[in-house]
């Protein structure tokens, strides 16, 4: 069985979407979203599932060069990303999406080049009944220090509410 994928037109209008919606602002477009949230497949949810990305530095060098002295050459980064179980992805643009029902995980494609993971990734919360979108929320990153392992893990908090506005009776 293949896994469903999205055609070209279906990803360049899926990228507008995603533009529009995560512009700064209070509120986002209900007929956007709704429009999200029919393009994009659903994929079950899981009940476990893991995504993890470790980092580390290989090893260096040390020693003596004629007619330099001492040198020392630190080791390449080296990182390695883990996932278990993950719900199915779709890069559409800069932005890597994920859509499990009542909820669109929005994350920029270039989340992991950060230290700092707040606001580089949203989700669209909906009713899954209807498809009628409730809100938006915005990460924010937190940091829990267990001896000398540092644990940052991302929460979602209130970003922005859908529009009252619709296209038969606009403001």
């Amino acid at each position: 069985m293949s896994k469903p994928d999205l055609d070209v037109s279906a990803r360049l209008e899926a990228h507008a979407l995603l533009d529009r919606l995560t512009v700064d602002g209070a509120t986002f477009s209900r007929e956007d979203a709704k429009r999200l949230i029919a393009l994009i497949p659903v994929t079950p949810r899981r009940r476990f599932s893991f995504t993890g990305l470790f980092q580390g530095r290989g090893p260096g060098l040390r020693g003596r060069a004629a007619g330099v002295g001492d040198v020392e050459i630190d080791g390449k980064d080296r990182e390695k990303r883990v996932s278990w179980n993950a719900p199915r992805s779709y890069r559409i643009g800069g932005y890597v999406v994920v859509h499990t029902p009542s909820q669109v995980v929005i994350d920029l494609l270039w989340i992991a080049t950060r230290e700092d993971l707040s606001g580089q990734s949203c989700q669209l919360l909906y009713d899954s009944e209807t498809g009628e979108p409730r809100a938006m929320e915005i990460s924010v990153q937190r940091t829990l220090m267990l001896l000398f392992i540092r644990l940052a893990y991302i929460s979602y908090v209130p970003w922005k509410t859908p529009d009252t506005r619709t296209v038969d009776h606009p403001r």
